[in-house]
């Protein structure tokens, strides 16, 4: 059961974080970094997290790491491919530096494009003790003056309530 918190808070401005792990509410000692993008601007905050799911945070499991490496690999094989076929398929009567320039930035949109896609395909492979940890606080909505955040720790939720009580909004 997930606990909706609606702070008013603007960017930039200071929301306090007790400081136990969101997850577990152990002590903790390291950060996880929340993003929420909505249009053209990104919300990023950091909540903290005990060093015990910092580890299961940052460690890979085999399906992970190999989908890691051949993202890699694709990803360069896919800039060469798209760099050579741009050159050569690009008219002629254009400068070469045009040309080059036009061929870097199709190469560079398609690898980027192929490496959002292996990235999601690494978040599906992730292990479940690591996605119930990620998901454990996120940002639900946030706006020029407000912000929503949603935890699953019951008793992480109602610390962070108390120590943010003058910014609590009804949600």
């Amino acid at each position: 059961m997930s606990q909706l918190v609606k702070l008013k808070a603007r960017a930039n401005q200071p929301i306090h974080f007790p400081g136990l792990c969101v997850h577990c509410a152990q002590p903790a000692v390291k950060w996880l970094g929340l993003r929420k993008r909505i249009g053209r601007i990104t919300r990023t905050i950091d909540v903290p997290l005990c060093s015990n799911c910092q580890q299961q945070v940052t460690s890979l499991s085999a399906e992970e790491e190999r989908l890691q490496k051949l993202g890699t690999v694709a990803a360069g094989l896919m800039f060469l491919l798209t760099l050579s076929v741009s050159l050569l398929l690009s008219p002629a009567s254009m400068d070469f530096p045009l040309r080059l320039l036009v061929a870097l930035m199709l190469s560079l949109a398609f690898t980027q494009l192929l490496l959002v896609i292996f990235k999601r395909s690494r978040q599906k492979a992730a292990l479940p003790i690591k996605k119930e940890i990620v998901e454990s606080a996120r940002i639900s909505l946030f706006s020029w003056r407000t912000i929503t955040f949603e935890f699953a720790n019951e008793m992480f939720s109602e610390r962070f309530q108390a120590l943010n009580k003058p910014l609590l909004m009804d949600t």
